[in-house]
């Protein structure tokens, strides 16, 4: 894990020795690394788990002030869920170190050509309509609009929203979500201020909103949202954890144990997440406005 802190710019949280052992890899002093070992009793519940250790010691030096920002790697979710771990990744996970229900806590994509949120994140695809529901489409929208807002310089939002089902559930014909979930999210989005339209049809959707057409597309399951991103922004998208109390970014993409140890990994993808954070830091703070709106 790394951690952003006041004086000493970027802290790495997590063991030593692993920290020192890709430093020499990839070519660089390990005395020069700032480290703070990962300290288990910051969630006694998965002190077995070093990874989970670094995390939550970064988040908890994030809450007390120590740190400005979590920047996280990639966790491998079926090892740590068979060696305990509850939640379907960070996520909920953050949530709850946070003190927040697991669904307060939302998965964002920005800083390329799309800004998406997911409203349901690991799920089996067959899961995802029986979890879909006009409130958490709800919630997962502001939380995005609003980061959008208050911190990456886009005033007013627009916003359009993701059908499920193929053509948006042409009418009925192809599915009742759209008409019985999705739509009264948006309708109530409206009611609250937010320039939110749909449900549109997914695979038209997603070109126009590369081309400009809006400022934040709202998809209904993981791989919805998440092949156009990664077809189009992959190593500049930057996965942000939105409605949390704290500043988390990670990398936009899984583990990819196959090369680890290789010194082939790209290191775009975390200084993306680095600089996205630093970013979110100096606007929550009240700090300067984005030179820019992300768009």
């Amino acid at each position: 894990m790394v951690a952003a802190a006041e004086q000493s710019d970027v802290v790495l949280v997590g063991d030593p020795e692993l920290w020192q052992r890709a430093a020499v890899l990839r070519g660089v002093d390990p005395a020069s690394l700032n480290l703070i070992e990962a300290d288990p009793a910051a969630d006694p519940r998965y002190a077995h788990l070093p990874e989970l250790a670094a995390v939550a010691t970064a988040v908890r030096g994030c809450q007390s002030g120590r740190f400005s920002a979590l920047v996280t790697g990639p966790i491998h979710k079926a090892s740590l869920q068979a060696a305990g771990f509850k939640y379907s990744g960070h996520t909920p996970y953050l949530a709850d170190l946070c003190g927040l229900a697991p669904d307060d806590a939302v998965m964002f994509f920005a800083g390329g050509r799309l800004q998406v949120v997911l409203v349901t994140v690991h799920l089996p695809l067959a899961d995802v309509p029986g979890s879909l529901s006009t409130s958490g489409i709800v919630r997962a929208t502001r939380a995005a609009a609003d980061l959008l807002r208050d911190r990456l310089g886009i005033e007013a939002p627009r916003v359009a929203v993701c059908g499920l089902n193929p053509h948006a559930g042409e009418g009925g014909l192809l599915g009742a979500e759209d008409a019985a979930v999705i739509a009264p999210a948006v309708a109530e989005l409206r009611q609250l201020g937010y320039d939110a339209q749909g449900p549109f049809p997914a695979d038209t959707l997603f070109p126009r909103a590369a081309r400009g057409a809006w400022d934040l597309v709202v998809a209904m399951y993981h791989d919805q949202g998440l092949i156009p991103v990664k077809t189009l922004d992959f190593g500049r998208s930057v996965n942000i954890t939105a409605g949390l109390p704290i500043v988390r970014t990670s990398v936009d993409h899984g583990t990819a144990r196959d090369i680890a140890w290789t010194g082939q990994a790209d290191p775009e993808h975390a200084v993306a997440a680095l600089q996205m954070a630093r970013r979110l830091v100096a606007t929550s703070r009240g700090g300067r406005t984005p030179e820019a709106p992300l768009r």
